[in-house]
Formats: structure tokens, sequence, C-alpha cells
């Protein structure tokens, strides 16, 4: 005797309740059933899946509907209220029925809304069941730009209550359903973190997605392999204790030459900066420098600041130091750096600089070109290493038949790792460019000028689809740069997860780093970031 199919049952029990809810219209399961259809490519392909499964015969719809089985056995017991930020598939259209068979209801969201939308749109209909793909999910629960930096919350940071700091209240969630590659155990600690739910990855089989993911982690793999040599005989101690010795001889020369003037020598006087400024003598373009000067010497202790009330901050000093005092700070350093760390020019280049600061502040000499940070010229073996094994795959792999689109913002405009790379291929086929031209490419290979947000959204529209970035980036502070470098040379450090959210909220669903944690070159505060755009 024929049997009437499940998920047909299921349907004709929901009767005029809603089913499936799309762009504010609410279909109900009679409705589905009578082939009425919602707007939107989600909907409409639920639409005529149910259309399908209705005309089977009982045996061909009894094994449709054991997959369909298997997932309903996934989102549980009711009630279930299914949001579905998912763009067309036949995994998406899955879920749906299988929500439909458990007799649960299904929203069609939209995946390009703003995650703020989006979230709200979860809260307002007190949504049980979340299903969308993993990259969108990592955005949803990233926190970007300043809030990652700590200086406050996205709608996506919410306690464990459910309840995020916008107002919405995601109680009701309880499962979210990602679906893409094989996660990092950081995102999904950040997305239950943010949204409070059990997690569940569903992996999405042989997705072009997960074999870039496949090849992209292949090749820093290779990478790290490759640089693995420039990293011999040089450990985490090493590096922190030449770094502590560093900024210490970099602070007291920076406390010197102001106490020389006649400031900060007394712990109970206090000076305005624009004080400081005037009894130093300090140069109009000079001030930005002695500003940062304060500012480092407050944070690491050496100087005081106290509110000073309509005239801003006022720094207090401590004891007068004494010139030899200063002087036999930088020996420690000369012979931590000696150890193997590289090569003498770039520490004797802050040493002669920490002598001319004086002069440096009034104006007297002129300042010298901006160089880099001492510790980065430990890296750059290591990092030069590592990025020319990256390009080198990235053109090995690329078979279009048009030439690979290659984009270097070179800051200093010489002759670089990537060029060479690409000339020493066999048969060299990129067409390199040193400017934008208004295009896209294949790869883009930039140094960090700018803080990440600014950053990622300036490079990551420049990738064509499946495209590759390789950012250089600092993580760590500096201090040797308060002597040699300028205030527009080098961007502000920041910790390596703020340049990770910053390039997956601007559209990357991979970001790869090198050196990888706990290695002693990423102390020296220097990495080169890894990432693909879909």
């Amino acid at each position: 005797m024929p049997t009437t199919p499940a998920l047909v049952s299921a349907l004709r029990e929901l009767g005029d309740r809603p089913a499936v809810v799309a762009d504010g219209r609410a279909i109900s399961g009679i409705g589905l059933l009578l082939g009425v259809s919602p707007p939107g490519g989600l909907p409409r392909a639920l639409a005529e899946r149910v259309a399908e499964h209705a005309a089977l015969a009982p045996s061909a719809a009894r094994a449709a509907e054991q997959r369909l089985r298997y997932w309903a056995g996934v989102l549980g017991p009711p009630p279930i209220r299914h949001t579905l930020l998912h763009p067309v598939t036949d995994l998406a259209v899955d879920l749906a029925l299988a929500t439909l068979l458990a007799g649960g209801t299904v929203h069609c969201g939209d995946p390009e809304q703003p995650p703020e939308e989006q979230l709200a749109a979860v809260a307002a209909l007190r949504t049980t069941h979340l299903s969308l793909p993993s990259a969108l999910l990592w955005h949803l629960s990233r926190p970007t730009g300043a809030n990652a930096a700590g200086g406050g919350a996205e709608p996506g940071a919410q306690d464990r209550t459910g309840h995020d700091p916008a107002g919405h209240d995601l109680s009701a969630l309880r499962l979210v359903l990602h679906i893409g590659p094989e996660p990092r155990q950081e995102d999904v600690y950040a997305a239950v973190d943010a949204l409070g739910a059990v997690l569940a990855h569903v992996r999405a089989p042989d997705s072009n997605a997960e074999a870039a993911d496949r090849r992209l982690r292949a090749a820093t793999e290779a990478a790290t392999a490759a640089a693995w040599k420039h990293s011999i005989g040089i450990t985490a101690e090493q590096v922190r204790d030449f770094g502590a010795r560093l900024d210490r001889a970099v602070l007291l020369s920076l406390l010197l030459t102001l106490q020389q003037s006649g400031v900060l020598t007394d712990p109970g006087r206090g000076y305005s900066e624009a004080e400081v400024q005037a009894t130093a003598m300090v140069a109009p373009a000079q001030r930005p420098r002695v500003t940062r000067w304060l500012d480092a010497l407050a944070r690491n202790g050496l100087i005081t600041r106290h509110d000073g009330g309509a005239q801003g901050p006022l720094f207090h000093g401590g004891p007068a130091l004494v010139a030899a005092e200063v002087r036999e700070s930088w020996q420690p350093v000369v012979e931590a750096w000696a150890d193997g760390l590289g090569p003498a020019a770039p520490l004797d280049r802050v040493r002669r600089g920490a002598l001319r600061l004086p002069r440096l502040i009034t104006g007297e000499a002129a300042p010298h070109p901006a160089s880099a940070p001492v510790r980065w010229s430990t890296a750059r073996g290591y990092l030069g290493t590592a990025l020319a094994t990256l390009v080198r795959a990235t053109a090995d792999a690329h078979d279009g038949p048009a030439p690979l689109r290659v984009l270097e913002l070179d800051l200093d405009g010489v002759d670089t790792t990537v060029s060479r790379t690409l000339a020493a291929r066999p048969r060299p086929s990129a067409d390199h460019h040193t400017t934008p031209d208004g295009g896209r490419y294949d790869l883009v290979v930039a140094t960090a000028t700018r803080q990440p947000d600014e950053e990622a959204a300036a490079l990551v529209p420049l990738l064509s689809p499946g495209g590759r970035l390789l950012l250089t980036a600092p993580t760590a502070e500096q201090l040797d740069l308060l002597i040699t470098g300028r205030t527009r040379r080098h961007p502000s450090a920041h910790p390596s997860g703020h340049w990770q959210a910053a390039l997956t909220a601007a559209g990357c669903p991979t970001v790869r780093t090198l050196p990888e944690d706990g290695h002693p070159m990423e102390l020296l505060g220097q990495r080169l970031f890894v990432a693909r755009v879909d």
C-alpha cells in the first residue's frame, strides 16, 4: 500500500503555519505543497526541491529522505527556527528540507548583509539554529579595528550569556553549523565566545576554497622549511635579552638628551609638553619626535605622567642621569648583538644616532634617512627566504592562459626579492608591476605602511579572485625607531591577531603567519602574513 513521503507529511502537519520566511514573506507548509515559490535564490531552490520530492515514488522518496534524516539528527529536537545565511548549494537546500522534516521553520537570510544587520535579524527572529559558510562566521565573530585592539567591542563580541554589547539577545541560539575547510582553533574559540552557542563544522568536500587552502598551507610549510636555516643558533632567550638591553639604552639616551636641556631632572617638578619642547629648544620639525619620546618614557616608567587639567598632562622626571652611565648602557647591547644576531652596521647606526640627538632635536643637525629597526636586520634572511619561496610557489602553480600578474609595493624602489625570484625562474611568465595600473593582481607583495584596517582595505581589493597577498608588517614596538626613524616612515606595531582580523574582515577567509607563534624569529617584531581571497 502506498505511503505518503515523510517530508510531505511534515509539511501537511505544519499546515498554515510558516515553513519558509524570505524577505519578510512567509510561505506555509501547505503553500509549499501547492507550489507557492518564495522570492530569492535559496527559497526558490527549496520550493523546487519540495515539488520534485512530492512527485517521487514512495521508495525513491524514502531513499532521498535518508540524507535529510541525518541532517535532522544533527539539528536536534524542536523547536527549530533555522536561519540560513548561505548561497544556493545542494547542502543548503538539504539543511532547509531537514528543518522542515523536523517540524521547524526556515528563515532565509542574506549572506551579503552587513554583520550588524545579520546579527540583529538572528536576535529578532529568536533563531535557535544558524547555518553559514565558515568564512562568514569568522567575519561575524572576529572584532576588528580599534575594537580588536581593546578599544571596545564589536557587535559580534558578546558574553557567554548570549547578550552582545550592541544589545542583541542571542540567548536562543543553540547550534551554529559552519560549512568550509578545517577551521583554526583560534577561530573556533572566537566564534564560541562571540555567539555563545555550540559550533558544528561541516567539511565542504573538494571545494575550490578547500583546495586553495591546502595549496596555501603547503606553500607556507615549504617557506617555513626553506627559511629554517636562517634561525639556526638564535634562541628566544637571546632575542628577549638583546631587546631588553637595547630598549633600556634607547630610553636612557632619550631621557639624557632632555635632561641636558634642564628638564625632567626633579620628580617633584612637573612640565607640560609645551614647556619641555620650549625649554629643550626643539625645532618645529622635530616636535612630533619629542612627543613620541615623552609617551615612550612615561609608558616605560622612566618618567611619570600626571593629569594637568586644562594644560594637558604634566611630566615628572627622575634623578639626573650621568652621560657616562648612558654610554655604558650600550656596552651590554653590543655584546648581546655580537653573539650571532646580526652585522655591526645596524646597531652602530643607532648608537651614532643617540649621540646626535641633542643637535638633531634643535635642528642643528639634519636628520639622516630613516632606517629599519635593528631587530629587523636579524629577521631579513628568514623572511626574505620565506617570501621568495612563496612567490616561487605562486608562480609555479599559476596555470592561467595569461601571465601571472604581480604587484610589488616596494617602499624603497630597489631591486627586491620578488623581482629576483621571478627573473630566476626557468620560464619567466609574470607581468610584474611596482605601481597599481587599475587592474587586479594574482599576487600582491607589500610592506605595511598604515594601520591594519587601512592596510587591509587598501590591499585586498587589488587581488583577483583566488589571489594571494604577502604582507610584511610590524607586530612589536621598536623603540630604536625613536632615534633613527621618522614619524611617518613606519606604522605603529600591532599584535598579529589585529593584522589577521583586519585581513579577514577585508575579505581574506584564510590568513597564515610566518614565523609561527613561539618561534624565536617572531620575537623580532616583524612577521609575514600570507592571505588569499576566494
